[in-house]
């Protein structure tokens, strides 16, 4: 059958790799060399450490370990192997030869050969042999070894230490943060994050995490934790490390015995680790494509030429010439809002009222007492008709005559030289643009400096002056900041402080004092400008599917959801419990009314920002209100602003201009140093295939090389692959700069990439898990019909549905769909929801998010225990059941207490079993949590074993988000692992001269020659047929 299928082809893909390892596992591996050869290129060591130069190892299984000196770039400096039966150490010729300067382009003929000999030819792709190099975080050595930068892939395969750890005995993010803490001795202490937690159990005693079993059987991923996890004893050396951090190539040269030894240790320690770990590894993921996959996915490669040099400086050419011009429009903008010291007009800005505009007076010296002397001719003229500026000079006269000339350079000489005299009425130390306020001041250079440039040149994004000159506006408000709130926006309208001033004191005598009717102004041009009326609650703006009306099925469901969300009545406890006798209107709107405005809603008001006439509101954080904007021009903003939501002032164009300068280069700014830092080698016309050469439009002047992405195989609990720039990569936009970035992998002459994602992936492997449990039937659940038959075309898909449902766009439905189906729970929506539509309220968004859980997930219910049962008939409970005996929350609530009251508060077991029922979702949810709550997990497909540090039996009943969103995800890297074998039989069988490129997410990239192209596409759709045919069969 299929299976077997799969599992014939897994075994014979991955069993002479297999037997390579068990060559490692079963060596006595030879004591390490007293000292290391100071030699180019391989050294092999003897059994009595006998030095011999070799081309390259010989053996078919290495442990393997490089080191790079970061000061030097990236070209490796040293490595060290090791082999069943004897040591290797590696050194480059930057290393053993003392030169001025390297180029900094990378050649082949710096990089570590393993398979071919340097000066020999490539090997045609039948002469390669299967080689195994196992490594922690191997896919690094692996961007240093030369033949892995070839167009045609070698047969050699990385299995890596760490990934396979992750599969083991890897944690999830939340639980990292809390082993980091245990280690500093604070796990006693309740961890200010709730994920996955039972809020009854924290709102009543104790830490929250009650469970830590997880700690003694877990690490994180550094190789010295790894080490003491599955080895023990001292713990491994990392101080050499340093050197090769900090260090230069002279260093590494002086302390060069020393740090040979750390990188040895380093390959024994990962030897050590691979011996133990294996065995695990293949109990854990018994199914032979799990370790097919993962061999395959570590040989990721991206073809990139010319183009990619050319990507990298226009970019960045185009991104300095737009930070030249926004520092341009920037510096306009502050030298605008100087003008504004005359008459005083700052007071009547929205903005700039509060900021520093005291003045700096021009001090000077006072000057000497002189005789008085008789007037000369050399002394300037006071008054008279030849007087400077008299009406008379502005007459044209005529041409001057030579002693008029001269008269006037008499005068002009005395000028400078009376000038020259006040040089000593000037202080010692000048002073710093006095007339100018403080805060025009801070931005300017001082004279001494040596990169001294005129204006306000200090002038950047990051200081809290700029969104102010810019005049920023959130839906019309001005933008404030408070040192406690972060940044925010002032609602005007607020009239109870406004009478506090005492008796007879005008607002002006006040001191500084906000322009409150300046800022209704404001918003009521902006109300009229966007035609709607000023001081009005505002439409909330969502589409509506049904009326919540009070008699509707769907609104007994929402009642009935209020009593399954505890964990945010938990929190308001615990907040309350925390600050005591704080006025809740200081930490969340929701106070008196006349303390906040009725016709606006959002986070706040936060009334201990006292400014006169004005709420303060702080702006959306996407991590929720109890968080602080660091800057409104973080990248979580740029929606906002492309929306119209946050946007720059009223005045002039220099504003806007900046904000949308800003918006063009986000990306840019924080993507290039990863970008511009990818490891590029360039092949010379000698290692291009004759398939490359000889086609059409091969240029013999063009470049041809390759990046090796960095890819962790299994980076995360779910096994899902990690690497920081390609698989996070967005598609490219018009308006951001760089944004192209995956259109730069482009194939040589005679290659073609071919590939394809998996439509809705995810969603359609939870929707056989949910069908399977329910009737065994392909579509017998709602949600499995509507991944069959649903279709965005006619708005009967879930994306589409749920957009509708909750009034929200089909892009941010896909969100929630996820977040729901990776075990995200109510106050996940809720966050979402305000996050998407700020001009929600907290209740509206509470109100969305139940009607979307209810009508997806449904409501839970619950099975009594005997106990249970016994108790209701002791006490004479009336309870309603179901047609199953399923009872709900009310009635278990009320069970329970009732039986505390009259048991003197004594624990008993009273739920035996709990399911969701009632929502279109609610079979796959039961699903997925009766997988995530059995014994031993395992995925559905391939049976792959969840980590050790969640299993139920080391966490009990703890971290259920993570363990939900394991199966699902977990079980989509299984789908993964099957196509990738698929294709590489599909590859090998039909003779398709093709290699893989790299995994994103649910796409799979082949670069495949040109005449095979289609064939290689044929192979992609029957790899789906066959590959999606095994979670089919599931049930």
């Amino acid at each position: 059958n299929l299976d077997q299928h799969f599992r014939l082809l897994a075994q014979k893909q991955s069993l002479p790799y297999l037997e390579a390892a068990n060559l490692l596992l079963q060596a006595q591996l030879p004591p390490k060399p007293p000292a290391w050869a100071w030699a180019e290129g391989w050294t092999r060591y003897g059994p009595e450490g006998e030095a011999v130069p070799v081309a390259i190892p010989e053996e078919r299984a290495l442990v393997f370990d490089v080191e790079v000196c970061l000061a030097e770039g990236t070209c490796p400096t040293l490595a060290v192997a090791i082999s069943p039966s004897a040591w290797y150490s590696w050194c480059s010729q930057r290393l053993v030869e003392e030169r001025y300067s390297w180029t900094s382009q990378l050649s082949p003929a710096d990089l570590i050969p393993l398979e071919v000999p340097t000066g020999a030819s490539s090997p045609t792709q039948r002469d390669w042999q299967e080689q195994l190099v196992v490594g922690h975080n191997v896919s690094f050595d692996r961007a240093h070894i030369r033949e892995q930068y070839l167009i045609q892939g070698s047969r050699m395969r990385f299995l890596d230490t760490m990934s396979m750890h992750m599969a083991i005995s890897g944690l999830s993010s939340f639980q990292r943060s809390l082993w980091i803490a245990a280690k500093q001795g604070k796990h006693k202490v309740q961890p200010p994050t709730k994920q996955g937690q039972k809020s009854q159990r924290k709102a009543r005693r104790g830490p929250a995490i009650s469970s830590w079993d997880w700690l003694d059987i877990s690490s994180v991923n550094s190789l010295a934790e790894v080490h003491r996890l599955y080895v023990g004893g001292p713990p491994l050396e990392k101080e050499p490390r340093e050197l090769f951090v900090k260090g230069t190539m002279k260093d590494i040269r002086e302390n060069f015995q020393d740090l040979m030894q750390y990188c040895a240790q380093d390959v024994w320690a990962t030897h050590e680790v691979f011996q133990q770990q294996l065995p695990l590894f293949l109990e854990r993921c018994p199914h032979p494509v799990t370790l097919a996959g993962m061999l395959e996915m570590g040989v990721s490669y991206l073809p990139v030429n010319q183009n990619w040099e050319r990507y990298l400086a226009e970019a960045q050419g185009t991104y300095e010439e737009l930070q030249r011009e926004m520092k341009k429009s920037l510096m306009d903008l502050a030298n605008d809002a100087c003008q504004l010291l005359s008459g005083e007009r700052y007071k009547e800005d929205p903005w700039l009222w509060d900021l520093e505009w005291d003045l700096q007076e021009f001090k000077q010296k006072k000057a000497k007492k002189v005789k008085k002397e008789p007037a000369t001719a050399s002394k300037l003229p006071i008054e008279g008709a030849g007087a400077p500026g008299d009406p008379m000079d502005q007459e044209d006269l005529g041409p001057c005559s030579e002693e008029e000339e001269f008269q006037q350079d008499v005068m002009a000489r005395a000028c400078l030289q009376k000038l020259k005299g006040t040089t000593e009425l000037l202080p010692k130390r000048p002073q710093h643009l006095p007339g100018h306020p403080g805060w025009y001041r801070k931005l300017c250079p001082r004279l001494d400096d040596p990169a001294w440039t005129p204006g306000p040149s200090l002038l950047s994004l990051q200081m809290r002056v700029t969104p102010k000159l810019m005049a920023l506006t959130w839906d019309g408000f001005p933008l404030h900041y408070s040192e406690r709130h972060g940044w925010g926006y002032l609602v005007p309208g607020r009239r109870d402080n406004l009478a506090k001033l005492p008796t007879g004191t005008t607002l002006e005598s006040a001191g500084v004092v906000c322009p409150y009717r300046a800022i209704e102004s404001l918003y009521r041009k902006h109300c009229l400008e966007q035609g709607k009326q000023q001081l009005m609650p505002q439409e909330a703006g969502l589409a509506e599917e049904f009326l919540l009306t009070d008699n509707s099925a769907i609104w007994q469901t929402v009642e009935e959801l209020d009593y399954l969300e505890v964990e945010a009545e938990a929190k308001m406890e615990n907040l309350r419990a925390a600050v005591p006798g704080q006025p809740l209107a200081l930490t969340a709107r929701g106070g008196p009314k006349d303390t906040q405005p009725s016709y606006h809603h959002g986070n706040g008001p936060y009334n201990d920002v006292d400014i006169p006439g004005c709420w303060f509101f702080k702006l959306p954080h996407k991590d929720g209100n109890s968080c602080n904007v660091g800057s409104p021009f973080a990248k979580d903003f740029l929606p906002k602003m492309e929306d119209g939501t946050l946007q720059a002032g009223p005045g002039g164009a220099s504003g806007p201009r900046a904000l949308e300068i800003n918006k063009m280069i986000s990306f840019w700014r924080n993507a290039h140093k990863r970008i511009s830092s990818q490891m590029v080698v360039w092949l010379p016309r000698s290692a291009l295939p004759r398939a490359v050469i000889r086609h059409p439009d091969y240029d013999e002047e063009g470049l041809y090389g390759a990046i090796l992405p960095q890819v962790v195989t299994a980076g995360t609990i779910t096994r899902r692959a990690v690497e920081p720039t390609w698989l996070t990569a967005s598609n490219a936009r018009p308006d951001r700069v760089g944004s192209e970035l995956k259109a730069m992998v482009q194939a040589p002459p005679g290659y073609t990439l071919v590939g394809a994602d998996v439509d809705s992936q995810e969603l359609w492997i939870a929707a056989v898990l949910g069908d399977a449990h329910f009737a065994g039937m392909h579509g017998c659940t709602a949600f499995g019909w509507m991944t069959l038959q649903g279709r965005k075309s006619r708005g009967t898909d879930l994306h589409s549905k749920t957009a509708t449902t909750v009034g929200i766009s089909r892009e941010h439905a896909k969100i929630f769909n996820y977040g729901r189906i990776y075990g995200a729970g109510q106050p996940f929506a809720e966050r979402l929801l305000m996050q998407f539509n700020h001009r929600l309220t907290q209740q509206e968004a509470a109100e969305k998010a139940q009607q979307m859980y209810a009508a997806t997930k449904g409501l839970r219910w619950y099975r009594l225990s005997d106990e249970g049962e016994w108790l209701v008939r002791e006490l004479n409970l009336p309870v309603d059941r179901t047609e199953g005996g399923w009872i709900s929350l009310q009635d278990l609530r009320k069970v329970q207490r009732e039986t505390a009251r009259k048991s003197q508060w004594k624990k008993w077991e009273v739920v035996a079993e709990r399911a969701w029922k009632g929502g279109t979702e609610s079979e796959m949810f039961n699903k997925l949590e009766s997988i995530a709550t059995s014994d031993i997990p395992r995925t559905p497909v391939l049976g792959c074993c969840i980590s050790r540090a969640l299993e139920p039996s080391a966490v009990q009943e703890e971290f259920m988000t993570s363990r939900v969103n394991w199966v699902v995800q977990s079980s989509a890297v299984d789908y993964l692992h099957l196509m990738l074998v698929a294709m590489k039989w599909l590859f090998e069988e039909f003779a398709i001269d093709g290699r893989f490129c790299i995994s994103i997410h649910d796409e799979v990239r082949y670069l495949v020659r040109e005449e095979d192209r289609y064939r290689a596409a044929l192979a992609l759709q029957i790899t789906n047929l066959l590959t999606s045919k095994i979670p089919s069969s599931y049930g």
